[in-house]
């Protein structure tokens, strides 16, 4: 079982982050696309790195993230629920004080996957970490507040990702919120 000490790790943001990033660029480069940005791919970047030129990608699953929020909203609520696109504040937060590394290799590999699912869900099955989710489309809750503050929660959100994206079914895995200080 997953302590609630590992949500004070730094890696569970940068794991956050990545997941983001994966799904924004699969999301765009599904047929028909899940929302409709164009943020996560070659061209969307190049038009961000002009304006934004040291936090382009950080600019880009941002702006990605509203669209992708949006349309999980729709799907699964807006009150009494978290989603990998509106998670508790206090996790935002961190993930927006968190500084572009230039030693983290997942950014680069990334991009050279945007537009090729393919290599995408690659990128996206360790995320998983051998979690299985079956393939019911739509709105999926898989836990609550305290679990999306956990690998296990976030592992889980990855799979009914993955598996969505490979049957091409649109799924929005979402937590409900169920202790106090939650925006419910």
């Amino acid at each position: 079982m997953t302590t609630k000490n590992e949500t004070q790790k730094p890696e569970l943001p940068l794991l956050i982050l990545h997941l983001r990033a994966v799904v924004l660029a699969l999301g765009e480069s599904a047929s028909p696309p899940w929302w409709k940005t164009e943020f996560m791919n070659e061209t969307g970047l190049r038009f961000l790195e002009r304006l934004y030129p040291r936090t382009a990608f950080h600019a880009a699953v941002h702006a990605a993230g509203k669209a992708a929020g949006d349309a999980h909203d729709r799907a699964v609520g807006r009150v009494g629920v978290y989603h990998l696109f509106r998670l508790p504040e206090s996790l935002e937060a961190e993930l927006h004080r968190m500084p572009p590394d230039p030693a983290d290799d997942f950014f680069p590999t990334l991009r050279n996957a945007m537009g090729r699912p393919e290599e995408l869900r690659e990128l996206l099955a360790p995320m998983c970490g051998g979690e299985r989710a079956d393939d019911a489309p739509g709105a999926r809750k898989i836990g609550t507040d305290e679990d999306i503050m956990t690998k296990a929660g976030i592992r889980k959100t990855a799979a009914v990702y993955h598996t969505a994206f490979a049957r091409n079914k649109p799924a929005f895995p979402y937590f409900t919120a169920e202790t106090d200080g939650g925006r419910g």
